[in-house]
């Protein structure tokens, strides 16, 4: 019969496969036995957290941070007219780099809350605070390289007055010379605001304005 002619090698087949399978069992039990032996060695459970690696309430506190340092920022922009006048493109709507950064700042401003607003709208703010910032990044650096390329050549001229004059003011200069260069800045400013009005959409922001009101005020003397 031709299977007996393979029973000689049929043996050593089964004690084979027997050791194969033995062998096996064991590393698996060992495997089992080490792992409820030593816990630690476990893979670890996955945490929740967000895409950027923060908890929800963490993100959102952190975005608030990001978001009240750009508003201060941009307040302290807005709040000084020499630097308006030096970079008058960040007054400027029209500019695209700056009527970026004013939608989306509106936008983490609408979103923007004292209490932790739930998971979902949490997400929406730190989102939105992380556009404007990038935005407002943006839109410096594009005021910082525009200046006043935008302005005519007698319109450069009323802001490189407007910037004298202001630096007269705030120079060290007497009372009398502070009072009467913030007079002057005034009427220059306002002449700029008429002609610029005519082609831009560009006013001085109406802090700047209050500014010069305020610190030309300082510097009369008491009734």
């Amino acid at each position: 019969m031709p299977l007996q002619d393979f029973e000689p090698l049929l043996w050593p087949f089964i004690v084979l496969l027997w050791l194969i399978v033995s062998m096996y069992s064991r590393a698996a039990l060992y495997r089992r036995w080490n792992t409820q032996r030593h816990p630690a060695r476990r893979r670890p459970a996955q945490v929740s957290t967000s895409p950027h690696g923060k908890s929800p309430r963490e993100r959102w506190q952190r975005a608030r941070d990001r978001y009240a340092t750009m508003a201060a920022e941009y307040g302290d922009y807005e709040s000084d007219p020499l630097r308006v006048l030096r970079t008058p493109a960040l007054a400027d709507p029209e500019v695209p780099s700056t009527g970026q950064f004013i939608d989306a700042f509106h936008e983490a401003m609408a979103l923007h809350t004292d209490e932790f607003p739930g998971e979902e709208m949490a997400r929406k703010f730190a989102d939105a605070t992380e556009t404007a910032a990038k935005a407002w990044t943006a839109a410096r650096e594009a005021a910082e390289k525009l200046r006043a390329s935008r302005f005519t050549a007698e319109e450069r001229a009323l802001i490189a007055q407007g910037i004298k004059l202001l630096e007269l003011a705030q120079g060290g200069a007497t009372p009398a010379e502070a009072e009467a260069a913030y007079a002057a800045a005034r009427q220059v400013l306002a002449k700029l605001e008429r002609s610029a009005g005519t082609r831009l959409d560009w006013r001085v922001p109406k802090r700047a304005r209050q500014a010069i009101e305020r610190d030309g005020k300082s510097h009369l003397p008491p009734a």
